[in-house]
């Protein structure tokens, strides 16, 4: 006979209790002996258990006293009528209670019934009784003890696995933890095919498999085996990987052939895993990419690795990709290869590892933009400008990109493959660029000897005339000049700069701000003093500060006793001030009678200095005093002018060129001694600042005169002699004939369009300004821009949306701001033609409205679009891009195409 155990006992104990609040001692019916301990304890809940084979042994048992807080237990193998009425009466409920199991697990939940599929396996109610928490069981849902409210509870108590509803996923999860999965193994063999049972009907066949593969005591690998299954599996490698799987399944599985799709299932599963440990188990994560490549490895799987995005030999793989498809376009010079350089692109950016690799991902789409531009440049040939204002158009409105572009590349790859991809690039663009470098070059000394004027460029020195003096008339101004800033690192500054709410602004009549020309030589001490000063001049810092506070045109506009105001690098900070601005600083800026300040920041030209290689991203947060001047200016509603004085050129493997000692003379410039060599040029002129008005530069970036460093200013080329201009709002408040400005992106710079060479596209409806009719309101009210449109090229279900009564309805419940039809068909029509999906800037080029105005268009668009909240208008604020899921919008709108 089997002897009852404590288990037991206690659970029977627990479940009387339940019912009988009286400390009266409890009788066992009992054909197994007890012949353990009389004294038991469990936590602070004791137990004093008798064995009593006799009535004489049960009164003696009785007399005996307890302890408070001690529950007395006798056990017999007699009947209640051998006992007698008086010690009956002294037990609990006046009776013996057996020992069967599954009546103390009914007691303990509750229940009437218990489900016939677990009584018929007995270890469950021992096991139940094993787990009986101090405060108890749940109460069974209807009185009926289920599969669903019984597994549960084992899983978690026996092996501490615990789930709201049991998946592959969270199985996966809990194999991660080496102490519970040492348990499951520990546990009887009942109830782990149990278990496994159970599992398997919540969470599909291969938890069958995930668990018997866990039962080996040393395979602790379940998440990185599925990882690798992912590739072995993978549909593409289906067929191609026979020896591999042969070694997985020998090896990992016990020579057990699985179900493909329980393994692709596994692998599913595993990859929600292991991306679920990215941000809160990041050791955890990187073991587990580790040992699943290993894995690959092992199997001799890994040149399939690439199929996986979760593999860090995968990512890898898809970076050499990238640069075997690259260095294959520029050797063979074939365009139309470019979809495989997007293709090859695309899957990096897929990959889970870009997230953390975001710069290396950035290369990748410079790359493919460059590649855009050179496909361009070979297609239509070379621009040659007519004009010096033309070339330093060009330089402004492409030429910044394009060497924003190419210098991400400079500090290559550790992938040695793409390295060598970007260096061919970089090369293949640079001698485009060096070619376009001599026709500006030569434009340019034309146009100083000839002392040409024009209201097409802004000579450095009238910047502050033709920009900063009118905008002072109408408002508070702070004018940052980041000395050595060239067009490429401006570009990179606003991309950033317009996602915190800053609006470009255009200058009266026209689209985009005119492009300023620094001095010759275009170097600190002659184009910043002439910036500042408001005339052609050399000087110091002391020069710049009296010139910018006697400047007539800001003078005029300046309050009496508060003339304009200029810091300098050491002005900005001070030792008794904050870290960041000094408190002067931020007192002026406040300052509603300071008309215009201004501050100098050498953040550029400072990392010029730096003769190692360093890959800067130039973003606001870069330029550290930057955050604080802009914050300070958005509190003040004050516009920001962002100019330079001149530009720089990068050391792209420099040519380092002597002069004599007695030559005046700088990095990029020499005095007037013999000829000019191939790649340098004599340039004379007034706007030659330098004794006798005449010099020798270079127009090539790859000459330099003096020590090497990061980086060189003073020649001829594009990059130093085009000052950007910006004009800055953070208030819908614009000066007078003012205008915001509409993105001036590049086309070639859209990553995202399906096209890589320009080639006829479906007409786009265009749109025309059409006078809008005045309406007599009592406020002033917002207009949207009426446009009509010109071209019927609209599809046609875009033409039955707009002529839907439901349409009309989602209008007029969306409320006021409602986009015009002819935006909706310009909208519509434009993302249909590119798949349903656009990047944001080229969506706003479509639609010919700034970028920073975008989301506002799309929320009301949304608003009519998104009936019953569906997605049909979708802006992805993290990707950039808008999506259109056009079978959703014919289906809200009883569209038919």
């Amino acid at each position: 006979m089997t002897a009852p155990s404590f288990s037991q006992i206690k659970a029977q104990v627990a479940a009387i209790r339940q019912k009988v609040s009286r400390e009266d001692p409890i009788g066992i019916h009992s054909a197994g002996r007890w012949t353990g301990e009389t004294i038991k304890f469990d936590g602070e809940q004791g137990y004093s258990i008798h064995q009593c084979d006799s009535p004489l042994s049960f009164r003696i048992a009785l007399r005996q006293p307890t302890d408070e807080g001690v529950t007395k237990v006798l056990i017999t193998g007699l009947d209640e009528h051998d006992l007698g009425e008086d010690v009956m009466l002294r037990l609990a409920k006046r009776k013996l209670f057996p020992i069967d199991p599954w009546q103390i697990v009914r007691s303990l939940f509750d229940a009437h019934a218990v489900d016939p599929r677990l009584t018929k396996q007995a270890w469950i109610a021992e096991a139940l009784l094993e787990l009986n928490p101090a405060d108890g069981f749940p109460a069974a849902r209807g009185g009926f003890l289920d599969s669903e409210t019984v597994w549960p509870l084992l899983l978690e108590g026996a092996i501490s696995f615990r789930a709201e509803s049991p998946d592959l996923t969270s199985l996966l999860k809990w194999s991660l933890d080496a102490d519970a999965t040492s348990e499951f193994r520990r546990r009887p063999d009942a109830f782990r095919q149990g278990a496994a049972n159970w599992l398997a009907e919540k969470a599909g066949p291969a938890a069958k498999t995930v668990l018997h593969f866990i039962e080996k005591p040393d395979r602790a690998d379940a998440v990185p085996l599925g990882l690798a299954a992912a590739v072995v599996y993978h549909p593409l490698a289906l067929g191609k990987l026979e020896k591999a799987t042969g070694k997985l399944e020998e090896r990992f599985l016990g020579g057990k052939s699985p179900d493909t799709e329980q393994m692709q299932r596994w692998s599913t599963a595993a990859t929600e895993v292991v991306r679920s440990l990215r941000h809160t188990a990041s050791k955890s994560y990187h073991q587990t990419i580790q040992r699943a490549d290993k894995i690959l490895c092992d199997i001799q799987a890994e040149g399939w690795a690439h199929l996986s995005d979760t593999s860090s030999l995968g990512f890898d793989q898809r970076l050499v990709s990238v640069g075997e498809t690259l260095s294959g376009i520029l050797d063979q010079g074939n365009w139309n290869r470019l979809e495989d350089l997007v293709a090859a692109q695309k899957q990096v950016s897929l990959h889970d590892q870009s997230a953390s690799e975001s710069r290396r991902v950035e290369r990748i789409e410079m790359a493919l933009r460059l590649m855009r531009w050179l496909a361009n440049q070979d297609q239509h040939g070379p621009h040659e400008p007519k004009s010096f204002a033309e070339a330093a158009d060009n330089q402004l409105h492409e030429g910044g990109f394009v060497d924003w572009a190419r210098l991400s590349l400079r500090s290559g790859d550790p992938i040695r493959e793409l390295s060598e991809g970007y260096a061919r690039l970089f090369n293949r663009v640079r001698d485009v660029r060096e070619q376009q470098s001599q026709t500006f070059g030569k434009l340019l000394i034309d146009w100083t000897a000839a002392n040409s004027h024009g209201d097409q460029i802004i000579p450095v020195e009238k910047i502050l005339d033709e920009v900063v003096t009118p905008l002072a008339a109408d408002a508070l101004v702070l004018v940052i000049v980041i000395d050595g800033m060239s067009t490429a690192v401006c570009r990179e500054l606003l991309a950033d700069m317009t996602k915190h709410d800053w609006i470009l602004l255009a200058e009266p009549g026209h689209d985009m701000n005119r492009p300023g020309v620094a001095t010759i030589p275009s170097v600190t001490e002659f184009s910043r003093t002439s910036l500042l000063c408001g005339k052609r001049s050399q000087g110091t810092q002391e020069d710049e500060t009296i010139g910018f506070a006697k400047h007539p045109g800001l003078l005029e506009h300046s309050r009496s006793g508060s003339p304009p105001v200029l810091f300098h690098k050491a002005g900005l900070q001070q030792e008794s001030d904050d870290s960041i601005l000094s408190a002067e600083v931020r007192r002026e800026i406040a300052s509603t009678h300071r008309r215009v300040v201004g501050v100098v920041v050498n953040a550029v030209d400072d990392h010029l200095l730096k003769g190692e290689q360093i890959d800067t991203r130039w973003s606001r947060d870069e330029i550290k005093v930057l955050p604080a001047l802009l914050h300070e200016a958005r509190i003040a509603r004050r516009l920001v002018v962002l100019v330079s004085d001149h530009g720089h050129v990068l050391d792209c493997q420099a040519e380092g060129r002597p002069f004599k000692e007695d030559l005046a003379g700088g990095e990029r410039w020499r005095s007037v001694k013999g000829d000019p060599e191939n790649d340098e040029l004599f340039v004379k002129g007034s706007r030659v600042l330098t004794d006798g008005h005449q010099l020798i530069a270079p127009w090539s970036e790859r000459v330099r005169y003096g020590m090497k460093k990061n980086g060189y200013h003073g020649g001829l080329s594009p990059q130093e002699m085009i000052v950007p201009i910006v004009v800055l709002a953070s208030t819908d408040s614009f000066p007078k004939a003012w205008s915001e400005q509409l993105i001036d992106t590049p086309d070639w710079w859209d990553v995202s369009s399906p096209s890589t060479i320009p080639k006829a596209e479906k007409p786009v409806p265009k749109l025309k300004p059409v006078a809008s009719k005045p309406i007599d309101t009592l406020f002033d009210m917002e207009e949207e821009p009426q446009l009509a449109v010109t071209d019927a090229a609209i599809p046609q279900w875009v033409s039955s949306l707009l002529s839907s009564p439901v349409f009309e309805d989602q209008k007029r419940f969306a409320g006021r701001g409602v986009p015009t039809d002819e935006i909706f068909a310009r909208l519509l029509s434009s993302l249909d033609q590119r798949g349903g999906k656009m990047t944001s800037v080229a969506l706003a080029r479509t639609l010919e409205v700034p970028k920073v105005r975008l989301p506002g268009l799309l929320a009301k668009a949304e608003r009519v679009l998104n009936v019953d909240g569906y997605d049909v208008l979708r802006r992805d604020g993290v990707s950039e891009t808008v999506e259109l899921n056009r079978s959703i919008l014919l289906k809200q709108f009883d569209l038919v195409e």
